[in-house]
């Protein structure tokens, strides 16, 4: 029985890696080695779209720096946070700190540690899937994985890991604009959108994505008639561009408890919801919180 190519290249892992990696001092094209990798991550998207062989795995380090999180590098990188997280053992978002050294992959999927030491690598190393057969050399020594090629944390490991789960603040998902650049569509600039918009007729019903606190109401530029509600772990959620609000500051709801009527106050192009996930008032891109979503 001939393997097929994929495994073929990947077996040739089974070796140890070099023990120095390739040093990322900076996220930014000024420095070569992150050039090389966005360079070798555009590559494997393209092979693994089309079903050409892949590249052969490579690895860098990079050292985290103030203020950045899994989220925030992996976006940079275009590398889902899957592949950082089971490669380094993430626990959960806030395990990882200021002067941590990453291990990044040109390969996006999932590692399967087979000594794992985290709770996150022992629900991963429950998956009954075949994979490759790598070694990756760490501090501790050469260890051990099953490289998932494309694969991401399903969600239940997703769930463990992000420590929380938010809904979607309406029944229906139609969406207009999705989270990252854009064009905007009243100023015609491409510009960053923090959230997801959803079509919604006014008057639709919508619904507190989590446990939480009304924090704040009001109307605001863009924003119009706005809530925000303050979670548990320095998240909120913001909805706006409403018709009609329900509840009042300091009041608490409940996930998929009705909070407010959409509309199209503020600027706008038509009737929708704004909806946007915060993290210590920080932006985040929201289908990385939804049970059951992927990048």
């Amino acid at each position: 029985m001939k393997l097929p190519i994929l495994i073929l290249i990947y077996s040739l892992l089974s070796f140890p890696l070099f023990s120095n990696y390739p040093t990322i001092k900076r996220l930014h094209k000024s420095d070569s080695h992150y050039l090389q990798l966005q360079y070798e991550i555009n590559e494997f998207y393209k092979r693994y779209q089309t079903g050409k062989p892949s590249i052969p795995l490579s690895i860098y380090e990079y050292t985290v720096k103030k203020n950045e999180t899994i989220f925030s590098i992996s976006s940079i990188l275009n590398l889902t946070y899957d592949s950082i997280v089971t490669l380094n053992g993430i626990e959960n978002p806030e395990a990882m700190e200021e002067g941590d050294t990453l291990l990044i992959p040109n390969s996006p999927g999932i590692y399967i540690n087979q000594s794992p030491h985290s709770r996150l690598e022992e629900i991963v190393s429950l998956r009954d899937e075949e994979g490759l057969n790598i070694k990756i050399r760490k501090t501790e020594g050469l260890i051990p994985y099953i490289f998932l090629s494309g694969s991401h944390l399903n969600r239940n490991e997703r769930s463990f890991f992000l420590k929380t789960l938010f809904r979607k603040p309406l029944e229906t998902d139609f969406r207009t604009s999705d989270y990252g650049f854009r064009i905007h569509p009243i100023e015609g600039k491409r510009h960053f959108h923090t959230g997801i918009d959803y079509r919604a007729p006014v008057g639709t019903f919508v619904f507190s994505s989590r446990d939480g606190v009304i924090s704040d109401t009001g109307v605001l530029g863009n924003y119009g008639l706005y809530i925000i509600i303050k979670h548990e772990g320095g998240y909120e959620t913001v909805y706006s561009h409403l018709n009609k609000i329900i509840v009042r500051v300091n009041d608490r709801v409940l996930s998929g408890q009705t909070i407010a009527e959409s509309g199209n106050s503020g600027i706008s192009t038509g009737p929708h919801l704004h909806f946007e996930i915060r993290k210590n008032g920080i932006p985040l891109n929201p289908n990385d919180f939804f049970p059951g979503d992927t990048l």
